[in-house]
């Protein structure tokens, strides 16, 4: 049982540290290094899994181990920088392929936590769902543009400071706007007196 919430803590601290560790770690011990350890992160998380059939799941593991395979097989420190770009693609790619199924991906999460969902909470979703899915994709272009045309420092600062700034406004600026809405849908379904 404490094995899991270590994958998720260890996983969560790579990607978070990922573009500094490659800005401090990438002269002294190579690209392919850090192949090795997303590898097999990847591998723990998913065998740490509950749904060992979940797409997310398996499109995750997939990319990150293609991705590990071309990194050991090339030591681009190129590819190395690409990391940023095929995980925000790659996310964007189940938020939208979401859209496509009965339940998106956020509508699927409110209903694990419990949460009783109307029909308008579940338009909201499906707009929210396609938000999260651009901003994601946007950002994979500026870490790609980063990658091909900054120095490592700028695309360390980008990758690992400035993007996690912007998804945590648009995150923190959700909530408020959802309280908001959650507050103006129940005034609109309240009775008049």
């Amino acid at each position: 049982m404490l094995m899991r919430p270590l994958f998720v803590v260890l996983v969560t601290l790579f990607s978070l540290t990922y573009p500094l560790l490659v800005y401090f770690g990438v002269e002294r011990v190579g690209p392919a290094f850090f192949a090795l350890i997303a590898g097999v992160i990847a591998a723990l998380k998913f065998a740490a899994a509950k749904d060992k059939k979940d797409a997310f799941q398996i499109v995750i593991l997939t990319g990150v181990m293609i991705f590990s395979v071309a990194l050991v097989a090339t030591n681009s420190e190129l590819l190395l920088r690409l990391y940023p770009v095929m995980m925000s693609v790659m996310v964007a790619l189940i938020f939208l392929s979401s859209l496509r199924q009965p339940e998106n991906i956020l509508l699927c999460g409110a209903r694990l936590a419990g949460k009783t969902i109307s029909a308008g909470a579940q338009r909201y979703t499906q707009v929210l769902t396609l938000v999260w899915a651009l901003v994601l994709l946007a950002n994979a272009l500026v870490a790609l543009y980063f990658a091909l045309f900054a120095t490592l420092g700028q695309w360390a600062f980008y990758c690992g400071f400035l993007s996690y700034v912007i998804l945590a406004t648009l995150f923190a600026g959700e909530l408020v706007y959802r309280r908001y809405y959650i507050s103006k849908q129940k005034k609109n379904a309240a009775p008049d007196r």
